[in-house]
């Protein structure tokens, strides 16, 4: 589909919406991704994430497919 096309789709699934909210978040991934903001990551969430690749470094890590298994399980329960 070429850009045109796209664009054309778009306006009109908006045209459609009634939904504020979804409006409002359609709006926020648009300024997103065409805003020269720099992104700052949150002190926390850098000390997470230093945390997370601590562990990673230490070999404290599990598959994807253990994470799955888990879940499967709970979600069982």
């Amino acid at each position: 589909m070429s850009t045109v096309e796209l664009k054309n789709k778009l306006k009109q699934k908006i045209d459609e919406l009634n939904e504020d909210y979804l409006l409002e978040h359609l709006i926020g991934i648009i300024e997103a991704e065409t805003s020269d903001e720099t992104f700052e990551i949150p002190e926390s969430h850098i000390k997470s994430i230093d945390i997370g690749l601590a562990q990673m470094k230490a070999g404290n890590t599990i598959t994807n497919e253990q994470v799955m298994s888990k879940v499967q399980q709970w979600a069982e329960k």
